[in-house]
């Protein structure tokens, strides 16, 4: 049975009794439990807590200055880069334990980008940046996060690795395999009901990518452009006769296209819709209509926001709006605008929380060590999350909870994710790129 939602570890004997130093024995009780050597669980925990001590960036030269020890440098170099134990492993039981607290409400796939100034890093490249419109040298690393009701925690990663001969900018689509194996290893952490996907990475294709996922039976929601070529379908499922129209301008025209908006917060309205996506250049958008992409019906969630002094905000130029494709669902627009909200906390996390935890800090030439370090550094994240909650929790007492998220989504699909398929007849999914 699991455990109550994060209820506190108890310390082992004679330890300290910190909530974080609660968190941290926990933690390295059960993530570190496949490590066969016992000077490796030394290792681990003593890189985990110079990730949460360490000042400035948190390099293995700096989390070594914390054990005073001439000899730390070396030995921890080899940990992270050389010696033999699964990272695989410790993530997947990180997965596993988190879980074990309570269920996801929802799994979180982002894009991270590490600036570099240099090349020898592992994967660094050059990459063009839409919402900049600039060229930046670095690593892009794939993220996938777990979000309960109020915490989140990245629980794999993958390494974005170009091709020997790549001399151009990597495209903007350039990572989707990588975002699949991510939305797989999800399905596969908790089977039974499904909690949705949210993409946070915007993407063209983003429609055929969700065809993609269908016969895993996770309910999706993807951030996609509001140039979007759509669709509009009625209520009997067949397409409207009006032209294909950019995302954008449903959410600029809703009434005269017979749609209702939806005030879903403070400041903040939406529209729902069923569409299905056009290739661009094909059909509507040169003034034919009906023409359908490669992707079955899915439905348009699109949201702008009143300017500071109240006044609506009409999706124009310089509007802001977001647009998200989702599978078909019955949830309300306020839920899924609670849905958009999580991907929000997840990325201002990722660079509060991240930034103080080392998800950007390796340097190294080590495709295994820059994973090493990258599921350490996650473990150490959820220790400062967990700890961030049970101050807030005892902040306002016993009887207090705090702002709950939506239920997962009513989603029946065609073909459900049987929780028998998980792990079956063979080693635990895991990312390899």
């Amino acid at each position: 049975m699991p455990a109550s939602p994060t209820a506190v570890p108890p310390p082992l004997p004679g330890r300290p009794t910190s909530t974080q130093e609660a968190w941290v024995e926990d933690l390295c009780r059960h993530l570190f439990a496949s490590f066969t050597r016992a000077d490796h669980h030394l290792k681990g925990e003593q890189y985990l807590r110079g990730l949460l001590t360490a000042p400035g960036r948190k390099s293995i030269r700096n989390i070594a200055r914390t054990l005073d020890d001439t000899g730390a440098a070396q030995r921890l170099h080899h940990f992270i880069c050389n010696a033999p134990w699964s990272w695989r492993t410790v993530r997947e039981a990180l997965a596993d334990y988190l879980i074990a607290l309570t269920r996801p409400r929802s799994w979180v796939v982002r894009p991270m980008l590490i600036p570099k100034s240099g090349t020898n890093s592992v994967g660094v490249h050059r990459r063009f940046v839409p919402a900049t419109g600039q060229l930046v040298n670095g690593q892009l690393a794939y993220g996938l996060w777990y979000a309960g009701q109020a915490l989140n925690v990245p629980v794999d990663w993958s390494l974005h690795l170009p091709p020997p001969s790549a001399g151009l900018p990597v495209p903007d689509d350039d990572g989707v395999a990588q975002i699949l194996e991510l939305v797989q290893r999800a399905a596969k952490a908790a089977p039974g009901a499904a909690a949705p996907v949210i993409w946070d990475s915007q993407m063209r294709h983003a429609g055929e990518v969700m065809s993609a996922l269908a016969p895993l039976g996770l309910p999706v929601m993807a951030r996609t452009p509001g140039s979007l070529p759509l669709q509009l379908v009625d209520r009997g499922g067949r397409p409207t006769r009006r032209s294909a129209l950019p995302a954008q301008r449903v959410l600029a025209a809703p009434e005269r296209l017979g749609l209702q908006v939806h005030d879903v917060a403070p400041g903040v309205r939406a529209v729902l819709a069923r569409v299905v996506p056009v290739r661009p250049g094909v059909g509507g958008l040169s003034g034919e209509s009906g023409a359908r992409g490669e992707t079955g019906e899915l439905m348009l969630y699109a949201q702008r926001y009143e300017d500071p002094e109240g006044r609506e905000d009409r999706g124009g130029p310089g509007a802001r709006a977001d647009f998200w494709l989702t599978t078909p669902t019955r949830r309300s627009p306020a839920d899924l605008h609670q849905y958009t909200r999580t991907a929000a906390y997840v990325a201002r996390d990722s660079v509060r929380i991240g930034g103080r935890t080392g998800l950007r800090d390796f340097e190294g030439r080590s495709y295994e060590g820059w994973h090493r370090h990258m599921t350490l550094a996650s473990v150490a994240y959820a220790v400062q999350s967990l700890t961030a909650l049970d101050a807030v929790r005892a902040e306002r007492g016993p009887h207090q909870r705090l702002r709950s998220v939506p239920r997962p989504y009513a989603y029946a699909p065609a073909q459900p994710y049987h929780a028998s398929q998980q792990r079956a007849g063979g080693p635990p999914f895991t990312l390899v790129g």
